[in-house]
């Protein structure tokens, strides 16, 4: 007699419906991220994990310091099965609904006291008339990869600002090896600072690095892939600048009269010199800067763990710029690709053809 799966589960006595429904209840359990309307509940959990220290009330007990302004947030989750490609590992279009993800934790729980208050301040100062709140919009987004994660290998998302002129904030994400990487210090979570800071020793650690206390040459190996984004504040038809939001925040430190951030088409391709920028921090400015390239950004997950001074005292408005304009370096080699829409030729030359993705689609 053949033997099948029908007569294996008559001969341990298994009903075969409920065989059918216990192997999708697990099928489904292991692709939890792609079931209807997960990403909805993802993002809703996203608002619902932060939205509750964006009271001026709460925002008291567990206030951000200024330090925390570059710092990354980490979130982690795994690689789901129906996530895996021909080439069994996670498929480069799902990286960009978990970067959503990641970029959402990271903006409410940063700017979303500064987006409350600032939306009450216009509300008020336009007599009570228009929308009562500003809506905070993507402009664009690329990803970068690194290696690939296979099938439920486990990840976290490294994600804080960047930098940001008078239009858009710029956020990246690092996809990093679990457990491979560990930060000097939880800011927002102190209880985590009693377990050990040692992160993981991964394959390649040593290649393309240096001595101790010299600077990593290449990406950190621990790195999958970088995201990196732009968001864009508005009420109505109105561009709200990110430094608003960010002041109103508490995440700015006093601003010199004389400062005034230039917009992306303006912005320098090297540090300002002269009354913008004491000579001091210009020169520390350009040594970053002129280092910085398009290819550059992995090599920043490095110094985010580092850059937070020990105090709130360091970190005054001329630290923020340097490290603002490290950042616009490789915002500005980005932006760059929006000249791509000037290349569609559309209806002035031929096409090869046109097919149908998928039959009734």
């Amino acid at each position: 007699m053949a033997f099948t799966l029908s007569t294996l589960l008559d001969s341990l006595a298994i009903n075969r419906t409920a065989f059918w429904k216990a192997l999708a209840i697990f099928f489904a359990l292991l692709n939890l991220k792609h079931i209807p309307f997960a990403w909805h509940l993802r993002t809703l959990g996203g608002f619902l994990a932060h939205l509750p220290f964006t009271s001026r009330r709460l925002l008291a007990a567990q206030a951000l310091p200024r330090t925390s302004l570059f710092q990354p947030m980490i979130l982690t989750s795994r690689a789901a099965p129906l996530e895996i490609d021909f080439y069994l590992h996670k498929s480069n279009s799902t990286y960009f609904a978990d970067f959503d993800i990641a970029r959402l934790h990271l903006m409410v729980r940063l700017c979303g006291l500064g987006l409350k208050t600032t939306s009450e301040e216009l509300y008020v100062a336009a007599g009570r008339k228009g929308p009562k709140r500003i809506g905070m919009g993507m402009g664009g987004v690329h990803m970068n990869f690194k290696r690939e994660i296979k099938c439920w290998q486990g990840f976290e998302m490294w994600t804080r600002i960047l930098c940001w002129d008078r239009k858009w904030f710029y956020v990246v994400t690092w996809f990093v090896e679990k457990g491979a990487v560990k930060p000097k210090e939880w800011m927002l979570q102190p209880w985590r600072n009693k377990q050990p800071i040692q992160g993981r020793k991964i394959k390649g650690e040593d290649e393309g690095t240096k001595g101790e206390g010299e600077k990593r040459k290449g990406a950190h190996p621990a790195i999958f892939a970088t995201g990196l984004a732009k968001y864009v504040c508005k009420r109505g038809r109105i561009t709200v600048p990110p430094e608003r939001i960010l002041g109103a925040s508490g995440l700015l430190p006093p601003k010199p009269k004389d400062h005034e951030t230039p917009p992306m088409t303006d912005s320098p391709a090297v540090p300002i010199e002269g009354d913008a920028l004491p000579a001091a921090v210009a020169s520390a400015a350009s040594a970053t800067i002129q280092a910085a390239t398009a290819d550059a950004a992995d090599d920043l997950l490095r110094a985010a763990l580092n850059a937070r001074p020990t105090d709130e005292g360091g970190w005054d408005w001329d630290r923020v710029e340097q490290e603002r304009l490290r950042g616009m370096k490789i915002a500005e080699a980005w932006c760059q690709t929006e000249a791509l829409g000037e290349e569609f030729l559309g209806d002035e030359r031929p096409a090869l053809g046109k097919w149908w993705d998928f039959p009734g689609i």
